[in-house]
């Protein structure tokens, strides 16, 4: 029997309910910790009796969920039978290859790879949330993100084979639907993984561990579902058409480097301007090197990787000259192509930072005081969505809901091409919302797309940040999409 659906409750749920079993020994003593992210004024307003009465969403089976239930251990053979298979391996170059000379077969076949692999991938992530320690992933982010795989892991594995162009259409808006659905979940697994290291419930190395299998898993499944959307939208509108040979897919937009740093240099400083009013003394852009270069990517993945690292340039050179009434130091950014990759260094004037400090800012593992700070932070961010959307039949089949059901629920916005995205929300964050996990994120993302993010700094001057991302082009077989 594994850990999530034991029975057992813990002694710190045990006390929990003891202390508020009496509501004079509540108002007494109460069990929230003064060192807790809530704010105490927050807590002056709340009746703890309130508080208490979510008690029982503490143990195995909390009231607001509908798949964790005392029948959910049962139903588990079936998501460990789908566990034990391998994912399919899948390139750019195959999906390129794929899309060159669309045909009604292909699209077909496409649907039904998609239809099969995504259960499959979504087991294995769902095993893993199973096998953490039950403290872990009774963590009430870790809990939402488990009902969400496995509400789309039940939905796909029921669906059948796709052999007519209206079927797939259906499935088409399905997976658009289930998509949106799905953009709370980065949020989640960043605040997840934030209550973790206040509690200190996991090591380091595991939570860094589990924190990038779940974030290259997700990547890989929401490029072959966007791949197969694209693909539908394309032969819809030009069938049999052939495609140029570096030709990628529709999702992989011609990035011109220096235009999308300078777009979200802008954006960087329109979220700083309530720490720093100064808008004309703020540190300008330098671009130099090979200015012109172009290259294809996803743009809201190269937005948060830019956005990052501009917001911790600019956020330093503010701290450390923002006093001196005179325009701040410049970020300076230089732009190299090579034959396989592009590389970008950031460099500015901000300070710097020691040894030991740069050894940990790559880790998701913050200390108590820090995790605390940054979930406050978190929780500040303006519409964020707490619960999902998710819904079943009496039954327990999962139940797809349609996008004017989910408009205006999710933590980011909808744009005509593109799907939506958490990392467009958390690029225009405000500059007080500091999450402490920029630095760890961007690495998992560079890294997956066979890049790298490393730093230098010189305490007292400044740092360079040097990223690095290979380029997706048609001879490209190295990129795999099987990181399930």
């Amino acid at each position: 029997m594994f850990r999530l659906y034991s029975k057992t409750r813990s002694p710190s749920i045990l006390r929990l309910s003891r202390a508020y079993s009496k509501p004079q020994e509540a108002t007494s003593s109460s069990p929230i910790s003064s060192h807790s992210y809530i704010d105490d004024d927050i807590l002056s307003l709340v009746s703890k009796q309130k508080i208490a009465n979510h008690l029982e969403d503490l143990g195995p089976y909390p009231s607001y969920s509908s798949i964790l239930t005392p029948q959910h251990f049962f139903q588990n053979e079936v998501l460990m039978k789908y566990s034990q298979k391998s994912p399919h391996p899948v390139s750019l170059r195959q999906l390129a290859g794929y899309g060159k000379a669309l045909t009604k077969q292909k699209i077909l076949a496409s649907a039904n790879f998609v239809r099969l692999e995504l259960p499959i991938r979504l087991a294995m992530r769902i095993r893993d949330l199973q096998t953490l320690p039950f403290g872990v992933v009774n963590n009430f982010h870790l809990a939402q993100i488990y009902e969400s795989y496995y509400h789309s892991f039940n939905a796909f594995r029921k669906i059948p084979n796709i052999t007519t162009a209206s079927e797939n259409e259906r499935f088409c808006e399905d997976i658009s639907n289930l998509l949106d659905q799905h953009v709370f979940n980065l949020s989640h697994l960043m605040m997840g993984a934030l209550e973790v290291s206040i509690l200190e419930s996991l090591p380091q190395e595991a939570l860094d561990s589990f924190m990038s299998s779940m974030l290259r898993s997700r990547i890989s499944r929401r490029v072959i579902v966007e791949e197969h959307l694209s693909l539908t939208e394309i032969y819809k509108k030009h069938p049999y058409q052939r495609q140029s040979p570096d030709y990628i897919g529709e999702i992989f937009h011609r990035c011109n480097a220096a235009e999308h740093f300078k777009m979200v240099h802008e954006l960087v400083k329109d979220s700083s301007l309530e720490a720093f009013p100064h808008r004309d003394l703020m540190p300008d852009l330098e671009i130099d090197g090979d200015t012109s270069l172009s290259f294809p990517f996803m743009v809201p993945h190269l937005h948060y990787l830019f956005g990052e690292i501009l917001r911790n340039s600019m956020e330093a050179t503010i701290t450390t000259h923002g006093d001196s009434g005179k325009k701040l130091p410049p970020i300076k950014v230089t732009l190299i192509d090579s034959k396989k990759s592009v590389t970008f260094r950031i460099s500015d004037q901000g300070g710097g930072m020691s040894h030991e400090k740069l050894k940990s800012i790559w880790s998701f593992g913050k200390s108590p005081d820090h995790a605390r700070q940054s979930l406050a932070n978190f929780h500040s961010i303006p519409d964020l969505q707490m619960y999902s959307n998710l819904q079943v039949t009496p039954a327990g089949s999962s139940i797809i809901q349609s996008q004017d059901q989910l408009s205006g629920t999710s933590m980011a916005e909808t744009s005509p091409e593109t799907k939506k995205s958490t990392l467009d929300r958390l690029i225009n964050r405000h500059y007080k919302f500091k999450l402490g996990l920029g630095l760890p994120m961007c690495k998992v993302y560079a890294d997956y797309w066979n890049g790298n993010l490393s730093m230098n700094s010189i305490e007292g001057y400044g740092s360079d940040t040097c990223l690095e991302l290979s380029k997706l082009g048609f001879h490209s077989n190295v990129i795999q999409l099987d990181r399930a």
